[in-house]
């Protein structure tokens, strides 16, 4: 293509260059640079969440590794001795004097002679025997803790350290989000009732 001023040398056409506008955006509005603020900052906070989750469970684990370690040395489960009949099927319940407790006998670790109210689940006669869990002391005690449980207990912990982070990061990115529409909102209000006039020619 020729040039159109006489005596001007010929110069091939000069295509426009795909993403040339990339280089010279336009300048993006206050609200726009702070959701992308948040956006960064959430991503981080994700990473962060993330991090602390693992952290939690693994602490999780261990204390409960050690309580199942503890347990063993601490927990004996005996036999007892039923000192009354239970006529009618009662509720479990570990706390002495409770609804569901029984009447009972046993022989601690220690050999020494106990007696109690127990957890039953009935009906039973009498003399029967019921395994019950006692500590060094031969007093009633919970059930051992086990493996299976420390590890449920660390992942439940760990899943709700990363809802709750999930949630707050969430929560902040929605509300920066709807305060930034707001204010995008007054703004092109502002911009309108300003250049309206000018295009409509009132």
């Amino acid at each position: 293509m020729r040039s159109q001023w006489p005596g001007e040398p010929d110069r091939p056409h000069q295509a426009a260059v795909p993403g040339a506008a990339a280089l010279d955006p336009m300048p993006r509005r206050f609200t726009d640079r702070v959701e992308r603020a948040v956006s960064g900052f959430v991503g981080v906070g994700a990473v962060v969440v993330a991090v602390l989750a693992f952290v939690a469970a693994l602490s999780l684990h261990g204390s409960g590794m050690a309580q199942v370690a503890n347990d063993r040395v601490d927990r004996v489960q005996v036999d007892a001795v039923l000192t009354a009949p239970v006529e009618m099927p009662l509720s479990f319940d570990s706390t002495a004097g409770g609804s569901g407790s029984v009447p009972a006998t046993w022989t601690g670790p220690t050999g020494g002679a106990h007696a109690g109210l127990i957890p039953v689940l009935g009906p039973r006669a009498a003399g029967d025997t019921v395994p019950v869990w006692v500590d060094r002391a031969g007093e009633i005690a919970p059930p051992p803790v086990d493996a299976v449980q420390a590890r449920v207990t660390a992942t439940v912990g760990g899943l709700l350290v990363a809802l709750a982070g999930a949630l707050v990061l969430l929560g902040i990115r929605a509300a920066v989000r709807a305060r930034c529409a707001v204010v995008n909102h007054r703004a092109w209000e502002r911009e309108w009732a300003l250049h309206e006039p000018r295009w409509s020619g009132r």
